[in-house]
């Protein structure tokens, strides 16, 4: 808590319980918190351009947020270890050694 009794918007948020403010989406999914990222023009139209060729190629109408929520859930799956990064540029390192391993 701040000194204003507002929430800390960067405290972490591994020790607190589930929000209960969570808002319903669309029928399927699960329990939702909105979050707010920033994306570059470059992800944004490769986003675009999956969710296009999803849509060509399957027929479903896939939206980029639904998108993002697969990447992640994937990614999660897939549980890589984080114990020797040092740097932003270490945990891409193993993000990318996870998603395309040689």
């Amino acid at each position: 808590m701040s000194k204003l009794g507002k929430l800390d918007l960067f405290s972490s948020t591994l020790t607190k319980p589930a929000p209960n403010g969570l808002r319903r989406a669309s029928a399927g999914d699960a329990d939702v918190e909105k979050v707010m990222v920033m994306l570059s023009a470059r992800q944004i139209h490769a986003l675009d351009k999956i969710c296009l060729e999803i849509r060509q190629t399957t027929g479903i109408k896939f939206k980029r947020s639904m998108l993002i929520r697969s990447i992640i859930d994937g990614f999660l799956d897939a549980a890589p270890s984080y114990d020797t990064a040092q740097s932003a540029a270490d945990v891409r390192r193993i993000i990318s050694q996870t998603v395309y391993p040689r």
